[in-house]
């Protein structure tokens, strides 16, 4: 009877095992322990958690190849595909790099009138390389462009400011999105910000009165299985990458999320501003999702910023509304 109950019980744990097993894959496993493809599809793209944020170089948490094939999109209650997981987006300091500035409607390369014409006299961009006329710009864009000088103006990032909707996209160190039928949460581990983003058709509205925002206010619709984002009502205090490329105040940015199986997601973001820019633009990305022991960690810039004051850190002035407004 030992013998039997024993068998018993070996067969009732393996029998357990292959049932989790075969449910994790029929549901996409969104977070199965796979290991991570270094981030793709976007110009300035880097795979490691450095750059732009004081978290270190190299290879980053749990860099390497999948180990095992991607599964299904993972879906929704209602039937539309679930953006939840903690997502690798592409490392994105220079939206305007070689390459990675199309037209939204034809995906295509953009060119323009003035394109490529350097500024050696200009301060040096948030990278620390010479400006030049890198996005369709209209007069005040790139009046505002050759004025951006993180050295001696500062920069509103180095003084642990909220560094606003599109830079905390760009930003290095992992999103982790919470979906619903109803809404979806933006939880950036870049100095432990988030943004929230109502989904039609019964999303929860925006009160009329609320002031303007580092991150704007967004809402979300659906275009088929892909999420449409429209985010407005900025406070105008932000640039769109570390770099330093301008936007106003009255920018309009259209980010969009297409998941494609388990591990990937497919994103785009328009920037409509006809005060700095002659034409819509666009970015084309690929997200994957991180391992499951990569998990989002608490930042905090204040901890390290005791250079704003002594001098080795110039302290960022907000600008005026005058300055806002092109004057």
């Amino acid at each position: 009877m030992r013998i039997r109950m024993n068998s018993i019980v070996t067969v009732a744990a393996v029998f357990a095992i292959v049932a989790a097993t075969l449910l994790a894959v029929g549901q996409g496993a969104p977070q199965a322990p796979a290991g991570q493809q270094p981030p793709a599809g976007a110009a300035g793209a880097g795979a490691g958690r450095g750059g732009g944020g004081g978290r270190g170089g190299g290879g980053g948490r749990g860099a390497g190849a999948n180990a095992v094939p991607a599964g299904p999109t993972p879906r929704l209650s209602n039937g539309k595909p679930d953006l939840s997981g903690h997502w690798a987006e592409p490392y994105t300091n220079n939206m305007a790099a070689r390459g990675a500035v199309v037209d939204p409607k034809t995906r295509m390369a953009i060119t323009f009138p003035r394109m490529g014409e350097a500024f050696p006299e200009a301060p040096k961009d948030g990278g620390g390389r010479a400006k030049t006329f890198d996005l369709p710009y209209t007069d005040l864009g790139l009046k505002e462009w050759l004025a951006y000088d993180p050295v001696k103006n500062g920069d509103y990032a180095g003084s642990c400011l909220p560094f606003g909707m599109s830079r905390n996209i760009n930003s290095p160190h992992g999103s982790q999105f919470v979906h619903s039928n109803d809404s979806l949460a933006m939880l950036w581990e870049q100095n432990t910000w988030f943004t929230f983003v109502p989904i039609a058709p019964n999303p929860m509205k925006w009160p009329e009165d609320l002031p303007e925002a580092w991150n704007g206010y967004s809402t979300g619709k659906w275009d088929g299985d892909t999420l449409v984002i429209e985010t407005k009502n900025f406070n105008g205090y932000t640039k769109l990458d570390t770099t330093g490329h301008p936007h106003s105040k009255d920018v309009v940015m259209i980010n969009t999320f297409l998941r494609t199986d388990s591990q990937t997601m497919q994103h785009t973001v328009t920037i409509h501003d006809p005060k700095m820019y002659t034409v819509d633009w666009m970015n084309v990305r690929t997200w994957r999702l991180k391992p499951a022991n990569d998990v989002l960690m608490e930042y905090s810039c204040e901890e390290n910023n005791g250079g704003i004051f002594d001098g080795s850190i110039t302290r960022w002035k907000k600008p005026t509304d005058d300055e806002l407004n092109g004057k």
